[in-house]
């Protein structure tokens, strides 16, 4: 009768260290992460009224991220305050920076083709702010400005949805000509 109770107490523990090892072996699935607060960019889509030309001059898109729209970008570069960011487009490509900063890196957020640049960063790169002033330039090689917004910057909310296009007045870029005559800015709060 031992001999049994030993025979079931073994094929027990073996059940049992059986069942404990296959349960280690189980992977249950991670539970996923909470969705955080989506990630808001802004596209701006500038037009001239020519073709966009790198060879002879450039185009910034600046942006003032204080939220104060009494003190947004002017039109003259060397005006420009330190709490300032800007995308440049020149005959080396895309560049991003803060006036503050010493060096401009890549942006590789744009592209253009024909008579429209267009660009799209992430609102976490420009402190996450609750309202933007814009301004769009176009300058000679010198960074002698050409064209401006003849209202000379416009606000943006970063609610999604988009603001109306902004136009301007064609003909005002003085010797840019026509590649630096800014005509229309559209500007859009979207999610990747």
């Amino acid at each position: 009768m031992r001999i049994m109770n030993v025979k079931r107490a073994i094929i027990l523990l073996l059940i049992i260290v059986v069942m404990v090892a296959a349960s280690g072996c189980v992977r249950w699935p991670e539970p996923e992460p909470e969705p955080g607060e989506p990630e808001y960019q802004l596209k701006i889509t500038v037009e001239v009224r020519g073709e966009i030309n790198i060879d002879e001059g450039m185009y910034y898109i600046v942006f003032d991220t204080d939220e104060n729209p009494a003190d947004g970008p002017g039109e003259n570069i060397s005006f420009w305050d330190d709490r300032f960011y800007y995308i440049k487009l020149d005959n080396w490509g895309f560049h991003f920076a803060q006036v503050k900063d010493d060096f401009e890196s890549i942006f590789d957020g744009g592209s253009f083709s024909g008579n429209k640049l267009q660009v799209t960063i992430a609102l976490s790169d420009l402190g996450d702010p609750n309202s933007i002033d814009i301004n769009v330039l176009t300058t000679d090689s010198k960074n002698d400005t050409y064209d401006y917004l003849d209202d000379g910057y416009f606000t943006i909310n970063t609610n999604l949805g988009s603001k109306p296009p902004i136009n301007d007045q064609e003909n005002d870029s003085g010797d840019g000509g026509a590649d630096f005559d800014i005509v229309k800015v559209t500007a859009e709060i979207t999610t990747p």
